[in-house]
């Protein structure tokens, strides 16, 4: 009887240790994933400038390692610039999981995602999709306290007879399973109940540095429109346990990178008040907490270069034009970090 209870626990033991046993993460894989979504898109796109209200949907989706398994999922337009501002055909969508019924698949555990879909159909406006989906990946390269994507050949269907319109899109991670595997909190703040004290030093510049990177200026640390969560195209993240009133050392996670230079989307202008003349024009608007730790961030960065160019090089969904334009891009960024002249004059003496 003993013999029988030891090898039972055994057993268990190597059940809870085995792969198969593990819960599935849509994020630890980076092969793309092949999704098809059925939905009345036709009236979801009409709604979309003015409206974010739900439609029932279908989504089949196959990893390449087993038969496509379909759910019934609830969808929405997101966002708003590419979803309000008259440019994209197509707006970005949320889907809602039913939690209960992803159990055990490659959607354990989720509930709400952001699908980054398709703007305009123009192959070159696909490849900008692409670009912002590298973003995230090159700045997972610097630090696991960012955002995962999951790339996705999307094809959407208004119906069964319908062949559908194929194109590249991402999904993001949700911010709650970004704070979980970094054992941390997300904290939910309003416009300036954060200072930038309260900020870990090499984190927020660890965040700025990759925004000076991309040439992106659409981004607060600090501030966010009015009636929106704070902060601008960032999350925060802090200790368990931690408030805005009580939070240090507090991670900024930045996101959303359409309107960066890196990108250099269509419709992406600068802001009027920094007088930059392109998105393509890098502008450091890290914050002076961070200013000690510039070489240290310096060093973060260059100490992955080599990585961040093989994978614009090795991405097999970016064209030739477009891995030459972002290649050299990327080399004008780290041609500043190698001159400490360039350093002192473009990023230390202009922190705000």
């Amino acid at each position: 009887m003993v013999r029988a209870l030891w090898l039972g626990l055994v057993g268990l033991v190597w059940m809870l240790a085995s792969p198969a046993a593990a819960k599935p993460d849509l994020f630890s894989d980076e092969a793309p994933l092949e999704m098809t979504i059925t939905a009345p898109f036709p009236t979801l796109v009409h709604a979309a400038k003015t409206s974010t209200n739900p439609f029932p949907a279908s989504l089949s989706v196959s990893d390449g390692a087993g038969p496509a398994k379909t759910f019934a999922v609830e969808l929405r337009a997101r966002g708003l610039t590419r979803r309000t501002g008259g440019y994209c055909q197509f707006p970005p969508l949320s889907l809602t999981f039913d939690k209960a019924a992803v159990k055990g698949t490659l959607f354990h555990g989720q509930h709400k995602l952001k699908l980054v879909t398709y703007c305009n159909t123009p192959a070159d406006q696909e490849q900008r999709i692409v670009l912002e989906y590298l973003v995230y990946r090159l700045y997972n390269l610097v630090t696991p306290m960012s955002y995962r994507v999951r790339a996705a050949q999307v094809s959407y269907r208004t119906g069964d007879k319908d062949a559908g319109l194929k194109r590249f899109g991402y999904l993001i991670e949700d911010i709650d399973d970004v704070a979980e595997r970094n054992h941390r909190d997300r904290i939910k703040t309003t416009s300036h109940q954060l200072t930038a004290a309260q900020f870990d030093p090499r984190a927020a510049g660890r965040a700025a540095m990759l925004e000076y990177m991309i040439g992106n200026l659409d981004w607060d640390f600090l501030a966010g429109p009015a009636g929106d969560e704070c902060c601008h195209n960032s999350r925060f993240l802090a200790a368990k346990g931690a408030t805005p009133a009580t939070a240090a050392g507090v991670t900024p996670v930045p996101y959303d990178f359409d309107y960066s230079g890196f990108v250099d989307a269509p419709y992406a202008l600068p802001p009027e008040k920094l007088k930059v003349a392109s998105v393509r024009e890098r502008l450091y608007r890290g914050y002076c907490v961070s200013t000690g730790e510039i070489p240290a961030v310096i060093a973060d960065f260059r100490s992955h270069r080599a990585e961040m160019t093989a994978l614009i090089n090795g991405y097999p969904s970016l064209n030739p034009k477009f891995r030459a334009k972002t290649t050299a891009y990327l080399d004008s960024f780290f041609a500043v970090l190698d001159d400490p002249a360039r350093v002192d004059a473009s990023i230390v003496k202009r922190c705000r």
